[in-house]
């Protein structure tokens, strides 16, 4: 995915993304996908089906659990978010294994959290995984300056980077509450 496209699908999830549930699943399974696939190095076609396969099982995944479907959205959210996590936490040293124990369990923590805290989650979920697909985005146009902000290369980079992705996370959420989110 180019990194336009992750800067804006991930300004749409940060901004806009507590609006409509099903869009906010669809995009975040279509980002979070594409960034396990992407980081276990995958060829591009391939990584684009798992990443339309990971937003129609998300979309799939909320439709059958419409009774949970909160829980379903943060799942999703929750993995994009460990994905992003994953990416930034890696070292080069790759492990599927890692991967499959990793994010399943931020997703799960996602979806506990949004069953637990309901509508007052989903915002937040939004907000903060769609502030680490903007600066995916931002850090795959590669310049000497941005790469860092998609996988930093030493505590520096990663401080900056979790300050970066918190307030662009906070800006999003603030936007959101403003439109009316939270009701």
């Amino acid at each position: 995915m180019t990194a336009v496209m992750f800067i804006l699908l991930g300004l749409f999830l940060c901004f806009l993304g507590s609006a409509s549930v099903r869009v906010a699943v669809l995009v975040a399974g279509f980002c979070g996908a594409w960034l396990i696939a992407d980081e276990l190095d995958a060829s591009t076609g391939t990584t684009f089906l798992v990443a339309l396969a990971g937003a129609g099982g998300a979309l799939v995944l909320s439709i059958l659990l419409a009774r949970f479907a909160l829980f379903a959205a943060g799942f999703v959210l929750g993995g994009a978010v460990g994905a992003k996590l994953f990416e930034v936490l890696d070292r080069g040293d790759a492990s599927w294994l890692l991967a499959l124990v990793f994010v399943p369990s931020v997703a799960l923590l996602g979806g506990f959290l949004a069953q637990h805290w309901k509508k007052a989650f989903l915002p937040w979920a939004t907000a903060l995984a769609g502030a680490a697909m903007v600066l995916t985005g931002i850090g795959r146009v590669d310049t000497g300056l941005t790469s860092g902000l998609r996988r930093p290369d030493d505590a520096t980079g990663g401080v900056v980077l979790a300050v970066l992705w918190v307030a662009l996370a906070l800006a999003g959420r603030s936007f959101q509450a403003r439109r009316g989110a939270d009701r």
